[in-house]
C-alpha cells in the first residue's frame, strides 16, 4: 500500500554519530505530552544524540513553533511527517477505523515510511515519560527479531488477550514502547498484515491486538522498566497520590484515561510532569481541566477519595448538570 504523506526535517543539528531515532504516532490532542516526553529523554540522557520523528495527521501551527523550539533548546532534530488521510481510505469502511480516531493507527506506518532513514527506531506513546538512561537500549540485540517489548499486565490483560486471540506463543505485549527493526518489520509485511487484520476481525485493543497477533513468536521480550505501565485511575481510585515503584523504572507509561497532564490528577505523577514540562517548550501551557461529564465525575470521585468531601460533592453537581446537558442534546438530535 503506497503512502502519501509530507515531509518537514527539522532544523537541529545532528552531532555525533549513530544518534537513536525516536517516533512518535500522534492527534492533535497529544502533542503537549509528546513534547515533554522527549524534553524527559534529552534531560536524561545529556550523553547521546537523537533524532526524533512526529508523524500526524495534522499539526497546528503552535504545535509546529513549539517543537521548533524545542529543536533549538537541546540542539536536537525534530523532523515532523504530516500524513494524508488517504493512507488509510481503503480500510475506512470497515467498523474498527471508524470507532477510534485515525492516529490511533499511525504506529503500524511508521517503520515502513523509515526505511531507507533508520535500520531501528524506538517508538514511543505520547503518554510517557522517560526518568533513566537510554544508552543500555541500544545494545539490546534484535537482529533476528522484529521488535523488542515489554509483557502487558500477565494476570489481567495479557492472560486474557492470550486466550482470547489464540496466540500460540502464549506471549502479548503493550505496544506503547516498541525497539523495532525496521528492515525486518518490512520483510514480515507487518503494516499491510495488521491492517487486513484490523479490517477483518473484532478486536478490543485494535492495533495492539492486530501488532500481536501478526509479531507472535517474533518479538523480544524485555525488562518492564523500559515500558512501566502505570494506570492512575486505579491509585486514585483507592485515595493513593503517591508514586510507588520500588525498581528502577526507564519509561513510565501513564496508561488509562488519566492523564498526568490533567490538572485534576491529584498524584505526584502530574508533579513530576510538570517538572519536565518546565524543561520544554510547553512550559507556560495551563494544565488541562476536566471537561467532559466522564471527568467531572472521576475527579469527584478522586476528591472525596482524598477526603475532600465538600470540593467533591461541588464537582459532583458539575457533573451531573454536564450529563444532563449531554442527554439534552442526544434526545435533541
Amino acid at each position: 500500500m503506497g503512502i502519501s504523506l509530507s515531509h518537514n526535517p527539522g532544523s537541529g543539528v545532528i552531532l555525533g554519530s549513530d544518534p537513536m531515532h525516536v517516533a512518535f504516532g500522534v492527534d492533535i490532542n497529544y502533542y503537549r505530552g509528546m513534547g515533554v516526553a522527549m524534553a524527559s529523554v534529552m534531560k536524561n540522557n545529556p550523553g547521546m544524540t537523537f533524532v526524533f520523528h512526529v508523524f500526524a495527521f495534522s499539526i497546528t501551527d503552535d504545535s509546529r513553533r513549539r517543537l521548533a523550539e524545542l529543536e533549538s533548546q537541546y540542539g536536537t532534530t525534530v523532523n515532523i511527517h504530516t500524513l494524508q488521510t488517504s493512507v488509510l481510505a481503503e480500510f475506512s469502511q470497515f467498523p474498527c477505523f471508524s470507532q477510534h480516531p485515525l492516529g490511533t493507527f499511525v504506529r503500524l506506518l511508521i517503520p515502513n515510511l523509515l526505511q531507507g532513514v533508520t535500520g531501528k527506531v524506538l517508538y514511543m506513546d505520547a503518554d510517557i515519560l522517560c526518568m533513566g538512561k537510554l544508552d543500555g537500549l541500544s545494545s539490546i540485540e534484535i537482529d533476528e527479531y522484529i521488535a523488542a517489548v515489554v509483557h502487558d499486565q500477565m494476570e489481567t490483560t495479557a492472560k486474557t488477550q492470550i486466550a482470547r486471540l489464540n496466540l500460540p506463543h502464549h506471549q502479548y505485549f503493550n505496544a506503547g514502547v516498541m525497539y523495532i527493526n525496521v528492515d525486518n518489520w518490512i520483510a514480515n509485511d507487518t503494516q499491510n498484515k495488521a491492517l487486513t487484520i484490523l479490517s477483518t476481525q473484532d478486536l478490543i485493543f485494535a492495533d495492539q491486538d492486530a501488532l500481536n497477533i501478526v509479531l507472535n513468536g517474533r518479538t523480544k521480550y524485555i525488562e518492564e522498566k523500559w515500558n512501566f505501565r502505570y494506570h492512575l485511575v486505579d491509585f486514585l481510585s483507592r485515595g493513593e497520590k503517591n508514586l510507588r515503584v520500588t525498581e528502577p523504572v526507564v519509561f513510565m507509561h501513564f496508561t488509562g484515561p488519566v492523564k498526568p497532564w490533567h490538572d485534576w490528577c491529584l498524584h505526584e505523577a502530574k508533579t513530576i510532569f510538570i517538572g519536565y514540562q518546565a524543561a520544554s517548550s510547553w512550559a507556560d501551557m495551563p494544565l488541562d481541566q476536566p471537561k467532559s461529564a466522564r471527568e467531572l465525575k472521576l475527579f469527584s470521585k478522586f476528591l472525596v477519595k482524598q477526603h475532600r468531601v465538600v470540593d467533591g460533592a461541588l464537582w459532583h453537581i458539575r457533573y451531573l448538570c454536564a450529563r444532563f446537558v449531554r442527554n439534552l442534546k442526544a434526545r435533541a438530535r
